[in-house]
């Protein structure tokens, strides 16, 4: 049954991707189209054993609990323990919780019968339909460039990797993939009710998803609508414009007040983020935030109502919700508070030390570019500390060289659909430096970023014009 149930789930997602007409475009064939969702099953099925037997507790196994307890609690299974972590607080949006994809584990749940490879099955499948779209709506305007966008959409390692598993990113992906398919880039000039109604329904899943995302995509898309309202010229004045207004209106609502301070909002995120990527257990109530060390969960007393008591005596960490950049050491606990318990974080691997924002316009402008250079080049050489960290490594040379062969190389036909140039460019750019932002660790890093990937790597191939390079090599070789 281990094995059975997915292969019946395998031939199902077969089926749809032979039937329905989405999957007809863009000059792939049935059989290409097959291997590939197969090729993402294997990379998904490998993801699953890397982590079980070397990084137990990930992510994806916290989903999958969570998902069993709330079933088993749904079915009225007595013996069923209460949620807890991963499904305890979603109080702010920006914080990337995780109760979505819990839920559509829950839901899946029906009809895997807590079989992980189902879901994983699962989680392919919308990541493919995704990446189907991205790549649909990349040909449409390349058409002659059908193996370049199938390298630097499905193929890429990490984008194959970790939208292959039970993440996040394997539905950030579907919902991208969808958005820029459905608005052409955010050019389509009509939108039929069907369209409008598909477009809110995934800024909503990508809202509570990944606010940073949809925080890239959605002046992007908002400014190209208007451009395309206009007379097709000054491309680039347009959307420079477009763009200063955007962030003069997010400077000007940052500032109306402390609930719609942005720059507040990514400066405590990267206070927790920087907290969280040392480990440790941590707890919250309506006006604190703690961190106990990883080790010491003996230091909690759980009370019949699930919540938790510090042990008086405990050292910890503490914030007030207000004001997550001050840090409070606390040596000897006296807190007769209740908590929560959020989440328990082994700590990272892998670091980098992070000079905590000033929450200012000119704060967080002074730490963009040492956060895109970071999501770039991280791992370096010397930051490899495994294998999944080696193949990062090299994906980042591999990237490196084409950004330089895209230079030096540079076709100017791609200056015939410059719209599209500038908004892969600029939405990768976009999401580097969020990332970059508030994440000190690598791992962390590696993976927020394939997202943007196939946008990077599919507009930096398109770049290189071939012939060009074609002739340099021969010289070369003369």
């Amino acid at each position: 049954m281990q094995f059975l149930l997915p292969l019946t789930y395998a031939t199902l997602f077969i089926f749809l991707i032979l039937k329905l007409k989405f999957f007809s475009i863009g000059e792939l064939s049935k059989f290409q189209l097959i291997g590939l969702f197969v090729l993402k099953g294997i990379a998904g099925i490998i993801g699953f054993y890397i982590y079980t037997y070397y990084y137990p507790q990930s992510d994806s196994y916290l989903y999958l609990e969570g998902s069993k307890n709330i079933f088993d609690q749904f079915m009225g299974n007595a013996n069923s323990t209460a949620v807890m972590g991963w499904d305890s607080s979603f109080d702010d949006a920006f914080y990337n919780n995780s109760r979505i994809i819990i839920y559509i584990n829950f839901f899946i749940q029906f009809i895997s019968f807590n079989n992980p490879f189902v879901h994983i099955l699962f989680f392919c499948f919308f990541s493919f339909v995704g990446l189907t779209a991205l790549y649909n709506s990349f040909y449409n305007y390349f058409p002659t460039k059908k193996n370049i966008l199938v390298l630097g959409i499905y193929i890429v390692p990490s984008v194959l990797f970790w939208t292959s598993g039970i993440y996040k990113e394997a539905i950030a992906i579907m919902c991208v993939g969808l958005i820029i398919y459905v608005s052409d880039f955010g050019l389509a000039k009509l939108y039929s009710i069907k369209s409008l109604v598909l477009l809110t329904l995934l800024i909503v899943l990508l809202f509570f998803l990944k606010i940073y995302v949809l925080a890239c995509l959605l002046p992007l898309l908002l400014i190209h609508f208007c451009i395309s309202k206009m007379e097709n010229k000054n491309y680039a004045l347009k959307f420079i414009a477009g763009f200063i207004l955007f962030v003069g209106i997010f400077h000007l609502i940052s500032k109306m007040s402390d609930k719609t301070n942005f720059y507040q909002l990514i400066a405590d995120k990267q206070a927790k983020a920087i907290s969280e990527s040392k480990g440790g257990i941590f707890l919250a109530n309506e006006s604190n935030f703690i961190c106990l060390n990883y080790n010491d969960s003996t230091f909690l007393l759980m009370k019949p109502d699930s919540t938790f008591l510090i042990q008086p005596g405990s050292a910890h960490l503490s914030w007030k919700l207000d004001n997550m950049m001050d840090t409070t050491f606390v040596v000897s606990s006296t807190d007769t508070n209740a908590y929560k318990l959020l989440y328990k974080i082994k700590p990272a691997n892998s670091t980098l030390g992070m000079e905590k924002m000033d929450p200012s316009f000119l704060g967080m402008l002074k730490n963009i570019p040492k956060a895109i250079v970071n999501v770039f080049f991280q791992p370096t050489l010397f930051k490899i500390k495994n294998s999944l960290q080696l193949f990062a490594w090299l994906e980042n040379i591999w990237l490196l060289l084409l950004l330089v062969l895209a230079i030096l190389f540079f076709d100017k036909k791609i200056l015939e659909h410059k719209q599209v140039l500038v908004f892969c460019i600029v939405f990768a750019i976009l999401q580097f430096a969020m990332i970059g932002l508030v994440t000190p660790a690598i791992g962390a890093m590696v993976r927020y970023k394939v997202v943007a990937l196939p946008f990077l790597f599919a507009i930096c191939m398109l770049c290189i014009d071939g012939e060009k390079l074609s002739r340099k090599l021969k010289r070369t070789k003369n």
